[in-house]
């Protein structure tokens, strides 16, 4: 550890720093709301934005993430074998699932950063779209098949064909999982009981329950809508599905594709699409019953929560727009709440303490959830990724671009 201007301080006052972090968000910052480094290649400065600590090469500033609603936990490079970097993460309760782009699945621990177990069930060309969990299993989607894994040692429990490839993460309820395909085929792939354990043999290679071919290929990732799933094709084809039974709902066609992937309150499908509109669909009917038009193609990620739908817009900013029920009851369905001019490229991935917090992939923003005001800023040189464990008060998690793991605890 160094600190600039000052001598080196003992290990067992960095235990006490550490031990001390959680003071009152109202006091001035000072070395109590510094943890302690965690890994091998993090040390502890002090330079003119006050205390710092540079892990794995990513500098963090404390000062800026305590306002943000965070402090700094732990950093960690979790795929110890193999040489590609992380395709991508999700984090699954006290795990956290990791993905590269050479095929290794790993697992970390949340509380420590600490690899579980790493394991390659495929080969390093095999490209992957999406890790969840169901319980004590962790599943591993590959565009041509799906592995069912212990969540705690790895082990390989079934490995599952599916009949053709396929493009998007799934939608997953009761041991059925809703993917999207290149050829504009929708379909439900059982992979678990309803309780989501693997299918006991002769089933164990999973089973296709349904499909639909639908006008263009699937990108956009389906969402679930209560029981049903939505799905929204490159050529504008909306369609509602039961996941459970096959069983096809409403049906709607929009003036394009997406670069994001819509979103649900429960009852109803939000889609930002290139067509330089956002639409609030019901699925009984598949009709629109709310359309915003603005200037520009869409294609930063929109975010629900609480009845608020927030979507930045280039040439306006980030809109929050209100879609709770009593807005539709009053007739004000889609009304702005407000806008931010200040975020013009961005996505929410968290809301802190009511605030959201957005991302633009270079810097991270606290916005008043009352008015739209940029609270706070943090800049991430270096990483490419940022999303929470939990979206609402939950740790957030910094995925560099030279393979480090960070976390930040919601404080």
């Amino acid at each position: 550890m160094t600190l600039t201007n000052a001598h080196a301080a003992p290990a067992a006052l960095l235990t006490a720093l550490a031990a001390l972090a959680a003071c009152d968000a109202s006091q001035p910052m000072s070395r109590s709301d510094a943890a302690a480094p965690r890994t091998r290649d993090s040390r502890l400065v002090e330079d003119a934005d006050g205390l710092v600590t540079i892990s794995n090469g990513i500098r963090i500033a404390h000062s800026e993430w305590r306002d943000l609603g965070f402090r700094w936990e732990w950093s960690a490079t979790p795929l110890k074998q193999g040489t590609g970097r992380i395709a991508f993460i999700h984090p699954v309760g006290d795990r956290i699932a990791v993905q590269s782009d050479d095929a290794w699945t790993c697992v970390v621990e949340a509380s420590t950063g600490n690899t579980a177990w790493q394991v390659r069930n495929a080969s390093k060309l095999t490209g992957f779209v999406d890790d969840f969990r169901v319980g004590e299993y962790l599943y591993s989607c590959a565009r041509p098949e799906m592995f069912a894994m212990d969540i705690n040692s790895g082990n390989l429990l079934s490995r599952q064909p599916m009949p053709v490839v396929v493009t998007t993460p799934p939608v997953v309820s009761n041991g059925h999982a809703v993917f999207g395909t290149p050829t504009g085929e929708v379909i439900c792939h059982r992979f678990g009981t309803r309780a989501g354990a693997p299918l006991p043999p002769p089933l164990d290679e999973g089973i296709k329950a349904w499909g639909y071919l639908l006008d263009g290929a699937i990108v956009a990732a389906p969402v679930k809508v209560g029981d049903l799933a939505g799905i929204v094709t490159e050529k504008g084809e909306v369609f509602f599905v039961d996941i459970l039974t096959g069983s096809g709902r409403g049906t709607s066609r929009i003036s394009g594709g997406m670069d994001t992937n819509p979103v649900s309150d429960g009852t109803r499908m939000f889609v930002a699409s290139r067509d330089q509109s956002v639409y609030a669909f019901e699925p009984d009917s598949g009709t629109y019953l709310w359309r915003y038009r603005t200037p520009d193609p869409l294609t930063d990620q929109p975010a629900y929560h609480d009845g608020t739908l927030y979507c930045t817009v280039p040439s306006e900013g980030l809109i929050a727009f209100d879609v709770s029920q009593d807005a539709r009851d009053t007739g004000r369905f889609g009304a702005k709440r407000w806008t931010s001019p200040t975020i013009n490229h961005g996505e929410v991935v968290a809301i802190q303490n009511g605030d959201p917090i957005v991302w633009d992939g270079r810097t991270a923003y606290r916005i008043d959830t009352n008015n739209g005001d940029v609270i706070s800023t943090v800049e991430l040189a270096g990483v490419k990724d940022l999303l929470a464990g939990e979206f609402v008060n939950g740790d957030l998690y910094a995925v560099g671009d030279r393979g480090q793991l960070i976390k930040f605890q919601s404080r």
